[in-house]
């Protein structure tokens, strides 16, 4: 996705979603823009059903600091995922895994 596609994302009720400032980043390399584009490419990615490509994006320890920083804003989008599928899906499982990674590295990490 370009920036300028990023920027047009709409929530599910087809709001315009809004960029938020992250609480903390502790690197220096990091903007405020690059943690709205991390938000909004895994949202897009979980409407779109690549699950995996999530999953394997969150344990990267490069990735961990922007995480934190993004705390409870991936839940909703998360929840909607795994609503979206029957329980015996295996992206449902998928998505509950993501849960997890998020529950531990916003309080062990």
């Amino acid at each position: 996705l370009t920036l300028e596609e990023l920027q047009q994302l709409k929530d599910g009720r087809g709001r315009r979603l809004q960029r938020r400032r992250p609480r903390m980043i502790e690197e220096p390399d990091f903007k405020g823009e690059d943690f709205s584009l991390f938000q909004l490419a895994s949202q897009k990615c979980l409407e779109e059903g690549h699950i995996v490509q999530i999953l394997d994006i969150i344990p990267n320890e490069k990735n961990k600091v922007i995480i934190k920083c993004m705390g409870w804003n991936p839940i909703s989008p998360i929840i909607r995922c795994i609503l979206c599928y029957k329980e015996e899906d295996l992206k449902r499982g998928e998505c509950l895994k993501i849960l997890d990674l998020l529950l531990e590295v916003n309080y062990y990490y």
